[in-house]
């Protein structure tokens, strides 16, 4: 083949390459238009995993989502979704999303008996996504025994169904050092769940319904596909 054809063939077939290896060698490629997952619209920079993904082709890194019976959840692993999305708000870069096992704990016929959450939505977050400060935080105790009324009611503590060692309450403020250590209860565990608040002030007794309201996230926007290859996005 001389050398000025075989020049010509590869620059040709570049794109085609490409996207076949970013469409997980020759997968059927992600979608160029905005795609429908119950009430949510999927667009750049996040789109659908196809059902026969095996690599993260799809949406720009991080920005990956799983439609699982018309339910949009944030992330790739199709069995491991936590995150749900309420809805996408493109012009501010912002999403609105419930952590989905924290109800579950609640939950007395789980494998668990009753409890409070015990993991930090945060916790399972990083980059791109950063939890917006127009959130609010409500702070849920595990604690090996019950606290008295005087305890309850000077912390603003509000029993949760789980009983009288399971408690909720609304984290107003940061201490001095930038942090919740202010709201720390001596021999128990806490739990931090940002929720998002229309107005005013999170009531703390309606701590199961703020947190199927969920949350606000923020991600950075990443720039916009190449021309020519937003079939990749």
């Amino acid at each position: 083949m001389a050398p000025s054809f075989f020049l010509l063939f590869l620059v040709s077939s570049a794109p085609l390459m490409l996207a076949a290896a970013a469409d997980g060698q020759g997968a059927e490629p992600c979608p160029t238009v905005p795609v429908p997952c119950g009430k949510v619209n999927i667009s750049f920079p996040f789109a659908i995993v196809p059902e026969e993904a095996t690599t993260r082709s799809c949406g720009a890194i991080g920005l990956q989502v799983v439609c699982l019976n018309n339910i949009p959840f944030l992330g790739y692993n199709r069995h491991n979704h936590r995150f749900q999305i309420l809805d996408i708000f493109y012009g501010n870069a912002s999403l609105l999303v419930v952590d989905t096992h924290k109800l579950e704990h609640f939950d007395s016929s789980g494998p668990k008996p009753c409890h409070a959450p015990e993991n930090n939505s945060s916790n399972k977050l990083g980059r791109p996504f950063s939890i917006s400060n127009k959130n609010q935080n409500l702070i849920f105790y595990n604690c090996p025994k019950p606290l008295t009324e005087k305890v309850q009611r000077s912390g603003g503590l509000v029993e949760t169904r789980c009983g009288n060692k399971t408690f909720a309450r609304v984290a107003e403020r940061l201490d001095a050092s930038g942090s919740y250590g202010g709201y720390f209860l001596e021999g128990c565990t806490a739990t931090l769940v940002p929720v998002l608040v229309g107005s005013g002030k999170a009531n703390a007794s309606r701590y199961e319904e703020l947190v199927k309201h969920g949350f606000l996230l923020l991600w950075q926007v990443p720039p916009p596909p190449p021309s020519g290859m937003q079939h990749l996005a």
